[in-house]
């Protein structure tokens, strides 16, 4: 069922008012301000600046969750697992305002290994948790605990993410993409048996010629 006009209104202006100010500016009345209503009546949609925010970061991870369940298309589970990849950055690279509320803001209530407590957020992480073990299921990584390699996956791609929507890689977006994409080849590497070293590398080249081809969207920064 679609959300109230209003209520998308407000989640957008909350949405950008935490990108450009912070979580500490995300205030009942500041919202209402900018949507053009009493505070009172934002009341109506969210009963607390925490279920304000809150409802942004699971919209968020419900979009992000969509992303990620593309690679399920794929028929390997390390080629599953290479295009989850993909689909991190392009959700990044289409929404950074979600993205910077979802994983770059502090004040934002996080839990274990960084999801967020319950709902989209939990299942964002088991998503990737789920990719792993089916790689190691498979013979195609090498990982004694699936959850702590998804963790040590999620913080590298998550690093270069955010070192690049905050501006601090000089590089432009394809530039960028390329770069992304190199290093999780060799991050995959590091995780597979001897054996099946160049699988990664592989499975990442015909899954990056289509993502080169059109399914990431390039701007000019």
């Amino acid at each position: 069922m679609a959300e109230p006009p209003i209520r998308s209104r407000i989640l957008e202006e909350a949405r950008d008012l935490f990108v450009a100010q912070g979580a500490a500016a995300v205030t009942m009345r500041g919202v209402a301000a900018r949507v053009g209503v009493t505070p009172m009546a934002l009341y109506r949609y969210f009963p607390s600046r925490e279920e304000l925010l809150g409802a942004l970061v699971e919209q968020g991870h419900a979009t992000f969750l969509g992303y990620l369940n593309r690679s399920l298309r794929e028929t390997t589970p390390l080629a599953r697992l290479a295009v989850a990849g993909e689909q991190y950055l392009r959700f990044a690279l289409e929404h950074p305002q979600s993205y910077a509320v979802m994983f770059m803001e502090r004040d934002v209530p996080v839990g274990r290994a960084g999801a967020a407590d319950a709902g989209e957020g939990a299942a964002t992480f088991r998503f990737l948790v789920d990719r792993v073990r089916d790689c190691s299921a498979a013979g195609a990584l090498e990982v004694a605990d699936a959850e702590e390699t998804a963790l040590v996956v999620w913080a590298h791609v998550h690093g270069l993410v955010s070192l690049f929507l905050a501006g601090k890689l000089p590089l432009a977006e394809r530039e960028f993409a390329d770069l992304y994409r190199r290093s999780i080849d060799a991050l995959l590497r590091g995780f597979a048996p001897p054996a099946a070293a160049p699988a990664s590398a592989s499975a990442r080249r015909a899954t990056g010629r289509r993502v080169r081809g059109g399914t990431v969207a390039t701007r000019a920064r």
